[in-house]
């Protein structure tokens, strides 16, 4: 597999992120209130993300990876952020979602969707037992979507992140399992 599936939703086209998504990625990372709340430097040039996409392809379908979706607004084609799959293991059948959305975008339900259309390809396709998603104690906004999506809330890791100044903060820890997926236990099923 070198290229991850075209998915859709109502509103959404997932896909595989490319360079040719730069301008619309760097229009999101430079500002300053995306990439600090996932723990990564805002974007200074639209060369610096074209690298950062350029790394993030490279790492498709590796030991550890399966890859990013690019998150594209059906009506304008414009990509709006990106979900991730990563760390993999394929010992345990798991793997870690992380995922971004254009401020212009948010509080709208997007990521919800987002999710929502790839986690059956997750469960079925890839046959993972596993999915499990992070947020920083701070990040108000990401606990809300996954508290939507019917992750459960596993723990604190605390004092495990180590954000772009240096400083530390806890990391809380959710996970959903195949077989509340097959047995429709999600909130969204």
């Amino acid at each position: 597999m070198n290229n991850l599936p075209i998915l859709t939703s109502e509103r959404l086209i997932l896909r595989s992120l490319n360079i040719n998504d730069a301008s619309d990625m760097f229009d999101y990372a430079k500002r300053d209130n995306v990439g600090p709340k996932a723990g990564w430097k805002p974007h200074e040039t639209i060369e610096e993300t074209k690298e950062i996409i350029s790394k993030m392809v490279s790492e498709f379908f590796t030991d550890d990876n399966i890859g990013i979706f690019a998150i594209v607004d059906k009506s304008s084609l414009k990509m709006i952020g990106t979900l991730g799959l990563h760390r993999l293991s394929k010992r345990t059948g798991s793997v870690e979602l992380g995922y971004v959305l254009n401020p212009d975008y948010w509080g709208r339900g997007l990521m919800v969707e987002a999710v929502t259309t790839v986690i059956p390809w997750i469960f079925n396709d890839l046959n993972l037992y596993r999915l499990e998603c992070c947020h920083h104690d701070y990040n108000h906004q990401s606990k809300r979507v996954i508290e939507k999506l019917g992750f459960t809330f596993e723990g604190i890791a605390r004092k495990k992140a180590v954000l772009i100044d240096g400083t530390r903060c806890d990391l809380y820890t959710y996970s959903i399992l195949k077989d509340e997926y097959i047995n429709k236990e999600l909130p969204w099923q």
